[in-house]
């Protein structure tokens, strides 16, 4: 790399850096085996720090700081080349050495609470340049029933995935709710660097990984622990280094599925009596689809709780990973999901919105309409109402929803007249209805309260094994109908919408 080089325009930034991505994967792809040995200097090159500077820097996240208090907007003050300049510097001379990530508390129903750690903006950027160089190469060994934080993948596609082999022909009909317990604080880093060992052979890329994973929290009430398992939830890179732990848990089900994919084979063990299986993982969240009895579902779980114990050290819930049938339902990635008679009597699988998700973005909205927000004016209230309600119908739109849009949208309009009604108890009803809403839409200044009942709702097709990311276009035509592009990034998507859809245990 040429020290004197000027540093790149965003978007030449963007272009060298896709080019080196899909050259990792092309070779990951086509070399199961090779192990990368300089990788370092892709890191460190300009044109991948200017452009994981911009995708941390665009991300809402880079108004937190962490325990060195720098925000973005201080960074842009100072100079963004400057920065990055330094970073560089301390990247190539070996002295960049991680701070420690600042715990932060986010309240859960039932009254728990989820704790996230919160890397500096400078341990950010350098998190987000590593992830940048070792993701196209393990997207190559990852199995396709894996959705949770990868390029071009959906929650949607795992939804679609468990309503194809749930249905007719396939109807796979036992359901393994699957629950690890602790999952992102119980990863083991000797293992986990192992597993990245056998891709990545360069040792300052290994050893700046693993300073990431023992750079420690500094906690709530300022003492500092050390972090001797586990990756934070909240680092840029804890999504990778979680998919590459637990793809030890996807690769026998792969093997299974693979070593019975010639065709009759699956129908031959059903004759047999013998089950068939599949497994569906979103990160941490996995379900397994059994066609057998219930009995073949039980002793399939005992398996993959001894899987986890011996091979990665975790642990299934025993009072959440639970044995059901696809008749009485389950809930995953916010969706209930379960199969009903028609009228013509026929079964059909359908998935709408759960309950525990619909709890979710009301509460939401309560929080958002109570009394403490009647100083507010009506616009900014629905500035903060009207994107939680577009973004939970925008996310459930792919199912059957409609129903429970015209439920949620009659609800809110209900819940913004009483905050109305509070604000001002002196109007009478004619004059809260001539100043604030006609037609039945509130509305203030040109803004109006959002109607999810107008979002269309349409089945998200099932897009199989194949799924076109920004690194195998070689490969995959990303025109093609089956394979298409997603129109928008899952982790940015249902970032923010995370509250919202996933159920949180009592």
């Amino acid at each position: 790399m040429n020290n004197d080089a000027s540093w790149p325009s965003l978007s030449e930034a963007e272009a060298r850096v896709l080019d080196h991505q899909r050259k990792l994967h092309r070779w990951s792809r086509t070399d199961p085996a090779h192990r990368f040995g300089d990788v370092f200097n892709l890191v460190c090159d300009r044109a991948t720090l200017v452009v994981a500077w911009e995708r941390v820097a665009r991300n809402r996240g880079a108004r937190t700081a962490g325990v060195d208090a720098v925000t973005r907007h201080a960074v842009e003050r100072h100079g963004v080349e400057s920065f990055l300049e330094n970073l560089r510097s301390s990247l190539k001379d070996g002295s960049f050495r991680p701070l420690p990530v600042k715990q932060a508390g986010i309240p859960k129903r039932g009254g728990k609470v989820r704790y996230l750690g919160i890397p500096t903006l400078r341990d950010r950027v350098a998190q987000m340049a590593i992830k940048l160089v070792l993701e196209p190469i393990f997207e190559a060994d990852f199995y396709p029933s894996s959705y949770g934080y990868r390029p071009g993948r959906r929650a949607q596609d795992a939804i679609a995935e468990i309503h194809h082999f749930t249905s007719r022909p396939s109807s796979y009909e036992w359901v393994i709710e699957g629950d690890i317990r602790a999952c992102f604080d119980t990863i083991d880093h000797r293992r986990l660097m192992s597993l990245i060992e056998e891709r990545v052979a360069d040792r300052k890329v290994l050893r700046l990984v693993r300073a990431f994973l023992r750079a420690g929290v500094i906690e709530a009430h300022g003492g500092f622990a050390a972090s001797l398992t586990g990756t934070p939830q909240g680092g840029v890179i804890s999504p990778l280094l979680a998919n590459i732990y637990l793809s030890v848990l996807d690769r026998p089900f792969q093997d299974f599925w693979e070593a019975n994919r010639v065709p009759g084979r699956r129908q031959q063990r059903r004759r047999k009596g013998l089950p068939n299986y599949r497994l569906i993982r979103y990160a941490d969240d996995f379900v397994v689809l059994l066609n057998g009895s219930r009995a073949d579902a039980e002793a399939l779980r005992d398996q993959i709780g001894a899987r986890l114990a011996s091979d990665l050290g975790m642990t299934l819930s025993a009072e959440k990973t639970l044995v059901t049938h696809i008749d009485d339902g389950f809930d995953f990635l916010g969706f209930h999901i379960q199969r009903k008679l028609r009228g013509d009597e026929t079964h059909v699988v359908l998935t709408y919105p759960s309950k525990a998700a619909l709890a979710a973005v009301m509460h939401k909205i309560r929080k958002a309409t109570g009394r403490g927000t009647t100083s507010l004016r009506l616009l900014d209230v629905l500035g903060v109402v009207n994107p939680i309600l577009r973004g939970w119908a925008a996310y459930f739109r792919y199912g059957v929803s409609k129903r429970t849009f015209s439920y949620l949208a009659q609800w809110a309009w209900w819940r913004l007249i009483l905050w109305i009604r509070r604000k001002h108890p002196r109007l009478t009803w004619k004059q809260v209805r001539r100043r604030y809403y006609g037609a039945d839409r509130i509305s203030q200044d040109g803004v109006t309260l959002y109607n999810p009942a107008r979002m269309p709702v349409e089945r998200y097709r099932y897009r199989g094994a194949q799924i076109c990311t920004p690194y195998n276009i070689d490969e995959i035509d990303p025109a093609g109908a089956r394979f298409r592009q997603t129109s928008h990034d899952d982790v940015a998507f249902v970032g923010k919408v995370t509250e919202l859809i996933t159920p949180t245990p009592p």
